[in-house]
């Protein structure tokens, strides 16, 4: 509880004014103080709206609409009704109809459910006309934000049905045992697709991601995830820990290795910064085009690409490896071969920066990478003992965590 363990309606609400007072009213840009001022807010928001409901009718409630809520989103997006509505003004149930290609009695009741949680909102037509739909602000972000639609499409189309099976998977290859299975066969996500009835027998969530979809469309989420990880970026200023992660001006003319780099958005932010930077993004093939698409004309010389799977021996030689959100999606012993892997291409004295998120503040991101990946969030211990179990030839030099940053920061040199 945010007040304390039996707080009332009036206590929380007292809180909550005090809390408001001090947020300001832009939602971007926020500082790290004002980050956690927010989460206590919703935090107490979130026991306010449990206590008026009382405990039996709040769970009921959750039960009645949580799957709906989701589906109804995710359905919106995946048929695109943002840009079926105008973002000034309003349009009929008809005309959105023939805009998403579905039945207009079909599109009415997903609205219905949708103006419920405030995305879209219905207005009275004009002498006596059917009612017309137009935008909140809720509906409009998602209308003006190809990466916040891109985040609804990876949350929900590609890991919801597998979160679902979750119990399943954890009775058939976990119950019983000390620890969760680290077979990344043995995931929910696996069980779910392993009938093949969604289009093929994919054997891991990067596999489906990588090859759902035929001719034009294969590659079609491997696309959106990119898209996805570009607006994570932003939301979470990664650029800006990135550029801090490292003492990047005194490394002077050092090479660097962004592994699973995506399609090098940070590695451009780093090269513009440091023109003595010379860095390599390595990822899937599939990523090339749009890692072209995005280099910067001035950073073409120093910023280059290439294919290459982190599961495999490190072919670069380089003085600094960055290794950034991927460690978080993979069990241990995954972990522990992708830090090895790096080791046949390691001079004494290279550097590994991990940044990664700590486990202790991402509890749904946690629960999602379990289902998909039997994979976990870490806590900072976690991650220091994790390089540590590598090599003994590693030697970290720094640990640095930010709670209100809700990220972890690693470096560790090779000594050997």
């Amino acid at each position: 509880m945010a007040n304390s363990d039996n707080p009332t309606l009036e206590s929380l609400a007292a809180q909550i004014t005090e809390l408001s007072g001090q947020l300001p009213t832009s939602y971007s840009n926020l500082t790290g103080e004002m980050f956690m001022v927010r989460q206590k807010l919703l935090d107490s928001l979130n026991d306010m709206w449990w206590l008026a409901q009382g405990p039996s009718e709040s769970i009921f409630n959750y039960c009645h609409s949580a799957i709906p809520d989701a589906t109804v989103l995710n359905t919106l997006n995946s048929f695109g009704f943002w840009g079926a509505v105008p973002l000034t003004g309003s349009t009929t149930y008809a005309d959105i109809a023939h805009e998403v290609q579905l039945p207009q009695a079909v599109v009415y009741r997903l609205l219905q459910h949708a103006m419920t949680l405030r995305i879209f909102a219905e207005e009275a037509g004009k002498d006596g006309n059917a009612p017309r739909v137009r935008h909140t602000s809720r509906s409009a972000a998602l209308a003006r934000q190809p990466g916040l639609r891109a985040l609804v499409s990876t949350v929900l189309d590609d890991a919801g049905a597998p979160l679902m099976v979750l119990p399943e998977a954890l009775r058939r290859f976990s119950s019983g045992k000390t620890d969760l299975t680290q077979k990344t066969d043995e995931t929910a996500f696996a069980l779910f697709h392993q009938g093949g009835q969604f289009g093929g027998k994919f054997e891991t969530s990067w596999d489906y991601i990588e090859n759902d979809g035929e001719g034009e469309k294969k590659g079609w989420r491997q696309r959106n995830f990119v898209q996805f990880m570009s607006y994570l970026k932003d939301i979470f200023l990664l650029e800006d820990k990135v550029l801090a992660a490292y003492d990047w001006a005194s490394a002077g003319k050092a090479s660097v290795v962004d592994i699973g780099g995506s399609a090098g958005h940070d590695a451009f932010a780093l090269a513009q910064k440091f023109p003595d930077l010379t860095i390599t993004v390595q990822d899937l093939p599939q990523v090339r085009s749009s890692f072209e698409a995005s280099r910067p004309a001035a950073v073409a010389d120093r910023v280059s690409f290439s294919a290459h799977s982190f599961f495999e021996p490190q072919p670069v030689q380089a003085d600094i490896y960055l290794i950034k959100l991927i460690l978080h999606d993979w069990p241990d012993a995954e972990c522990l071969k992708i830090l090895r892997g790096l080791i046949p291409a390691l001079r004494p004295g290279a550097k590994v920066i991990i940044l990664e998120y700590l486990g202790n503040y991402g509890t749904a991101t946690d629960v999602r990478v379990m289902a998909l990946f039997n994979a976990k969030e870490r806590s900072v211990s976690k991650w220091k003992s994790l390089v540590a179990e590598v090599d003994p030839r590693f030697k970290i030099e720094k640990v640095e965590a930010k709670p209100e940053a809700f990220f972890a920061l690693i470096e560790a040199v090779w000594t050997g």
